[in-house]
């Protein structure tokens, strides 16, 4: 089982590493909540700390969204209230122009010293048709005897993997993951669902670790640190502090679909845009030197002009 996994990882893995060609590490602008309006009139703006511009909208059926998939469910349940996306269990930190950062999850496996596995957490998550897991995540295996595998079957079908060992404690060395302790690749983008599946050479026997960890997350958010590769607390500290970055979209068509159907939801001062993230829809921007909530009236304000010294 173990040759077929990794027979099947080394074919795969040419595919992953051509994913890293295009990856567009900018840093998207946030002009929803610059606007007079935020949200839609008689709409609440936060859930806690995060703050909802439409085309989201806080309650679930309420009309305060474009779309109930753009609805945000804020948890009162929680003590501050937890805010998800729409009837899901995907727990949203931020919402800019073109991303939403939800919790992580992270696969684990750990063995005793005998080679028996004593835990393992599997993780495997799915998308609606508006949002994709952008290609500016990573997939990261951290562990000293550990393959992981991530295929995603939804949108974008993709296989994809790392192999991470190490030779000694001397080798691993901290901000790498060349491989040794730490392995990194690129994903796709329009990819909609993944399936993370990890297995160990030699069930940790051999080494001073005795887990492995395999998670996606947005690149540059973590670091890699020789003692993660001992710290117990390092499953549940990663899905807390190393996000996921979605890519969204409004309806299924196009701009110029869109507008043949006169079904574009950009308002003044703004256009529509195709954002080519593997999805089908478009987005509104503001003209340039305008700001605000293109998706709502008046839609953008506050022109601003350069005058020469």
């Amino acid at each position: 089982m173990l040759l077929r996994s990794v027979l099947f990882l080394l074919l795969c893995l040419p595919l992953a590493l051509a994913a890293s060609d295009n990856v567009n590490t900018t840093q998207s602008p946030i002009t929803l909540t610059k606007g007079a309006n935020i949200t839609k009139p008689r709409c609440p703006s936060k859930c806690a700390n995060l703050t909802v511009p439409y085309p989201f909208g806080i309650g679930l059926g309420t009309g305060c969204s474009i779309d109930p998939l753009f609805d945000i469910s804020c948890n009162t349940s929680f003590n501050p209230p937890k805010p998800f996306l729409s009837y899901t269990n995907l727990e949203v930190t931020h919402i800019s122009d073109s991303h939403v950062r939800i919790k992580n999850w992270v696969a684990s496996s750990c063995y005793n010293q005998l080679g028996n596995l004593t835990a393992g957490f599997v993780v495997s998550v799915g998308l609606t048709q508006y949002f994709s897991f952008s290609e500016m995540n990573k997939f990261t295996v951290v562990g000293c005897d550990d393959i992981a595998i991530i295929a995603g079957t939804k949108g974008r079908n993709f296989t994809g993997g790392c192999v991470s060992t190490c030779s000694s404690e001397e080798s691993v060395l901290d901000g790498d993951c060349s491989g040794t302790g730490c392995c990194q690749t690129s994903v796709p983008k329009g990819m909609q669902s993944f399936s993370t599946y990890m297995e160990s050479i030699d069930n940790h026997t051999n080494v001073w670790s005795r887990c492995g960890y395999a998670f996606l997350g947005e690149q540059d958010s973590f670091t890699f640190h020789k003692a993660n590769l001992t710290d117990l607390k390092f499953r549940n500290r990663t899905a807390l502090n190393v996000p996921v970055l979605l890519d969204w979209v409004i309806g299924t068509q196009n701009c110029t679909e869109s507008h043949k159907s006169n079904n574009v939801s950009c308002h003044q001062n703004s256009r529509c845009f195709d954002p080519h993230n593997g999805l089908q829809g478009y987005r509104c921007t503001c003209f340039e030197g305008y700001e605000g909530n293109p998706y709502l009236d008046p839609g953008c304000r506050g022109q601003y002009q350069a005058f020469a010294p």
